[in-house]
């Protein structure tokens, strides 16, 4: 079923409207491009590699987490920016992107999806930004932080690097997707076994024994997979009309 750019543009806003949220980047139509869409692509980042799968499927909308522009990129267009929307532009594919909107929405997010998904109980928001939640806080029964990173890693297909510096049961988690290693310390202050994320640095290593919780890194990539692919079958169901997740590949 064919869809004009216009309705999905109003669709997605209402899915995510912003309100007030104070991001990175520019959520919503990034780039402009033909005004009928046969078929949908979501996707995680808007690399060079995914503009091209898009195309190789004949794809006339992308949907990504992370997009082209951020702010205090260089307002020059050159090199492999310029690359990707000549690219677009060239094929008449529409970009959008929105970043810390799908990261928070408490259906199709990042955050939230994953914590329902991995059957967590007792759901609060977690990690306020600018008083707007992004990500999530829930229970589980008690259970061997061994088990818990198997579960994990069985979920989103990715090892983890870790830095148990909690207790060796886990019931209380908090999740922030992507690269939010820093969030561990909100997660010591609000008492949490266990925090989860996807990025990783020098000083978490510390501050999970310091903080006495346990640290789990999945991947940056691999845990905002989990929006892009929601959010592909839900528009397919909405509209009527293909849409593909395109799963480039990143290990990071």
């Amino acid at each position: 079923m064919m869809i004009k750019l216009r309705n999905l543009k109003e669709l997605l806003t209402q899915i995510f409207p912003e309100e007030g949220l104070i991001d990175y980047c520019p959520n919503g139509l990034q780039v402009e491009g033909k005004s009928e869409i046969k078929i949908l692509a979501t996707a995680v980042s808007a690399s060079l590699n995914t503009i091209q799968m898009a195309i190789e499927k004949n794809v006339d909308a992308l949907i990504v987490h992370h997009g082209i522009f951020w702010q205090r990129d260089s307002y020059v267009i050159e090199g492999t920016k310029r690359e990707k929307l000549f690219t677009l532009l060239k094929s008449g594919v529409s970009l959008f992107a929105y970043h810390l909107p799908l990261d928070k929405h408490l259906i199709l997010g990042n955050n939230w999806k994953a914590a329902h998904d991995l059957g967590w109980e007792k759901l609060e928001p977690f990690a306020f930004m600018n008083g707007i939640p992004i990500g999530v806080k829930g229970k589980i029964k008690p259970t061997k932080r061994e088990i818990v990173k198997a579960n994990l890693e069985r979920y989103y297909q990715h090892s983890a690097n870790c830095a148990l510096g909690g207790p060796e049961l886990i019931q209380t988690l908090a999740l922030v997707s992507g690269g939010a290693h820093k969030s561990i310390l909100d997660a010591g202050r609000d008492r949490v076994d266990a925090f989860i994320t996807g990025s990783f640095d020098e000083p978490t290593w510390h501050q999970a024994f310091e903080e006495k919780i346990n640290f789990y890194a999945l991947g940056h990539s691999a845990t905002e997979r989990v929006g892009p692919q929601a959010l592909a079958k839900y528009l397919e169901e909405q509209l009527k009309t293909p849409c593909l997740f395109l799963d480039a590949f990143n290990p990071f």
